[in-house]
């Protein structure tokens, strides 16, 4: 296993860490807020005999470091700063299979917009861009309930009142009560990073994509949801599969809500595990065919 930093011309002096390991066709993991590039790493250990996986911390989060405080709150910062670190890496690969949850699937969805042929496919679980609500569905009831959420938290980190941003966070999207069930340390990782989140959250309500840009995205795209996920959350999903990308597949994980990625991992990493190798054959026969 090697670990890498990259040296972004875009962020500097502020790269983000990423992890390798493994050898073959890259894959890039993208994690969700409050969590790290550790997110992924059952995923990783099922993968690593055939492919070679990228998993980055975003900034303010794992081992990166903070938000560059010259740049907007918009998801470029993160998305440019990934593209950045995969291709300071090492061989630059020739295209990368984008594996992503929540803002971290957010950011892979901008990374696709602004990068199409060097992205081969989207896999993505929940991407909570909440703008498409805004771009495509203006005056929908759930963006109510998200931006209420948003507020808050942002409120209580201005405050300095980490913890009640850090609970409030939590219990929205893993349910009431888990903040106070969680262990110490989860608890200094959530509040160690939890002053990233208003950013994220203003980056995600920017992200005001429509239906054109998003069916323009020609790659496999694999979009899940949790059957019993949040109502932004799921209709950030119906309206991304409303712009009718040409080779989107969605799936929902029976049970899961919005952490579906943790509470559900072996369906999640089976189902991820399939696309990707569906992708890989698919790979193998144009070549054979070439």
């Amino acid at each position: 296993m090697n670990t890498f930093t990259s040296s972004s011309t875009l962020l500097k002096p502020a790269p983000l860490f990423l992890r390798a390991q493994g050898h073959g066709a890259t894959v890039v993991c993208l994690h969700a807020s409050t969590d790290s590039q550790t997110q992924w790493r059952g995923l990783v250990g099922q993968l690593a005999e055939h492919w070679q996986t990228m998993s980055v911390d975003l900034h303010g989060h794992g081992r990166s470091p903070g938000w560059p405080q010259i740049m907007p709150n918009t998801l470029d910062v993160d998305a440019l700063a990934v593209i950045d670190a995969v291709r300071h890496a090492g061989p630059a690969p020739e295209g990368v299979h984008l594996v992503a949850h929540a803002y971290g699937a957010a950011v892979a969805l901008q990374i696709a917009l602004l990068q199409p042929l060097w992205v081969r496919s989207l896999t993505l679980y929940e991407p909570v861009a909440f703008g498409v609500i805004h771009a495509m569905s203006p005056g929908d009831a759930s963006l109510d309930e998200i931006e209420a959420t948003a507020k808050t938290v942002s409120v209580a980190v201005e405050a300095g009142d980490l913890d009640g941003a850090s609970r409030r966070f939590v219990d929205y999207w893993s349910g009431a009560g888990t903040w106070e069930a969680m262990g110490a340390p989860q608890r200094d990782a959530v509040r160690s990073r939890i002053a990233t989140i208003p950013r994220h959250f203003e980056a995600l309500f920017a992200a005001r994509w429509a239906a054109r840009p998003l069916g323009s995205l020609t790659m496999p795209t694999l979009l899940m949801h949790g059957s019993q996920t949040r109502t932004p959350a799921r209709r950030v999903a119906d309206l991304v599969a409303a712009a009718n990308l040409p080779r989107l597949r969605r799936h929902e994980v029976a049970n899961a809500g919005h952490q579906g990625p943790m509470t559900h991992e072996a369906p999640v990493n089976h189902t991820i595990v399939d696309h990707l190798q569906a992708q890989a054959a698919a790979s193998a026969m144009a070549a054979a065919f070439a």
